[in-house]
């Protein structure tokens, strides 16, 4: 039996919303396994975005994931600097905090679209740049909240919820090109969050089997995995990263 490699060197990725936070970490994992690694940031967002300079094998790319024209060009410019793709990971949300009644159809739209609409955008384009090579790897970035829910965040575990379905679809729509789609659905996650200080923080991980919350690497740790010749055949598939909070009633 041959031993499978963890390397990704060789392979093109691009990481929606990867200037912090979990993408960040995402980018900056796959970057360090080899791969050459687009970060995609919102338009104006700079170097305020980042935690410092991207890692070798990184570069920016500006985008605003609602707009088709903008995706497609910044899938272009991924195509013009390396003439392929083979990772896409959606990582790109926001979640402003409203409760269901405050909730307008403003935010809702926000929400959705940036969430949800713009990862199938991104998922489309990447699709048409894998398919010619014979294939690729697509992760969407979910939470838990999709399925326990939100008190102040219907439209978010909305639009994460609705990404493990369309990962579940594209998944089979896909899977006779070569391309694999799961998704990971992070509980909570050491990251800019607000309402969550430090002691929030070892709260929340009191509450969890493991003891902690997530690192944003634990995230990135799980993306790797499917993206890599490990996860090769898994697609469909939703992985919660969590430390078995699932289990707490």
């Amino acid at each position: 039996m041959n031993a499978v490699s963890t390397s990704l060197k060789g392979r093109t990725a691009l990481v929606t919303g990867g200037g912090s936070g979990i993408g960040r970490a995402v980018a900056e994992t796959l970057a360090a396994l080899g791969a050459r690694v687009a970060v995609n940031r919102p338009p104006g967002a700079g170097r305020d975005e980042d935690t410092g300079e991207l890692p070798q094998g990184c570069f920016a790319v500006e985008a605003d994931v609602r707009d088709r024209r903008q995706v497609a060009a910044m899938f272009e410019e991924v195509g013009r600097r390396f003439e392929r793709l083979d990772i896409l990971v959606n990582n790109a949300g926001v979640f402003p905090r409203a409760q269901v009644l405050d909730l307008d159809e403003a935010l809702w739209d926000l929400v959705l679209d940036t969430n949800l609409k713009g990862a199938f955008f991104c998922a489309q384009e990447a699709a048409a740049m894998m398919i010619p090579r014979g294939g690729g790897r697509i992760v969407n970035v979910s939470s838990s909240a999709a399925f326990t829910g939100s008190p102040r965040g219907a439209h978010y575990a909305a639009s994460k919820a609705g990404l493990v379905a369309l990962g579940k679809s594209l998944a089979r729509a896909l899977a006779v090109h070569g391309i694999t789609v799961n998704t990971v659905a992070p509980g909570v996650t050491r990251t800019a969050q607000p309402g969550l200080d430090e002691e929030g923080f070892l709260a929340e991980g009191r509450k969890i089997p493991l003891g902690r919350v997530a690192a944003g690497q634990d995230v990135a740790n799980a993306v790797a995995f499917l993206v890599g010749d490990l996860g090769e055949y898994l697609t469909g598939q939703t992985l919660g990263v969590n430390g078995g909070a699932v289990m707490v009633p």
